[in-house]
C-alpha cells in the first residue's frame, strides 16, 4: 500500500482540521451557558490591582 497518496491529502486538507478545531474552540468559549464564567474569568486581572 503506498502511503504518500494519504499524506499528500491530509497535507493539503489539514487547514481545514484546524479550522474546524478553531471555530469549536470559539463556540466552546461563548456558549451562552458559560457567559457567567467567563465574565468572572475575565475580571481577575483587573482585582489584582485593587
Amino acid at each position: 500500500m503506498d502511503v504518500m497518496p494519504i499524506l499528500l491529502w491530509l497535507q493539503h486538507h489539514s487547514i481545514l482540521w484546524m479550522f474546524a478545531v478553531f471555530v469549536l474552540i470559539v463556540v466552546v468559549t461563548f456558549w451562552p451557558g458559560r457567559r457567567r464564567t467567563f465574565d468572572q474569568i475575565s475580571r481577575i486581572p483587573l482585582e489584582d490591582d485593587r
